[in-house]
């Protein structure tokens, strides 16, 4: 019976230890990784206003390099986000930095021509991109 309490204890500690790296992993950023897509902030838009089911298949989770007018700088406490784009009918590249310090280092100006390599999440009013860094 006693070892049974043991072996219980052990797979329970080993658990917690797995389950506590797990939840204290940083999380991966998107600097490392290879760009699979390069594309106009425009046609980008486009593609999900015309057939957004058609774009998520060639787009979402997918790691892209959008190139753009800056036309919005939000910030919010550590984060930022960064609206490249905007269209006549109000949408646009929804670019989020995290912390903010990334997006302010390189001194980003409205109506600066730039290009943002994120990870494409979809689309919801704007077209969302994550764990955005700043290429030009």
């Amino acid at each position: 019976m006693r070892k049974k309490i043991i072996l219980f204890l052990a797979v329970v500690a080993v658990c917690l230890a797995v389950a506590w790296y797990w939840y204290n992993k940083p999380r991966e950023g998107i600097a490392g990784k290879d760009t699979q897509l390069t594309i106009s902030a425009a046609l980008l838009y486009e593609g999900y206003s015309t057939d957004e089911t058609a774009a998520n298949e060639k787009f979402l989770n997918k790691v892209v390099e959008v190139k753009g007018k800056v036309d919005d700088i939000i910030l919010n406490g550590n984060d930022a986000v960064l609206i490249l784009g905007m269209q006549p009918e109000g949408g646009g590249i929804s670019c989020f930095f995290s912390p903010a310090s990334a997006l302010e280092s390189n001194h980003v100006k409205k109506g600066m021509e730039i290009v943002v390599k994120g990870k494409c999440t979809g689309f919801n009013m704007d077209v969302n991109l994550t764990d955005c860094i700043i290429i030009l």
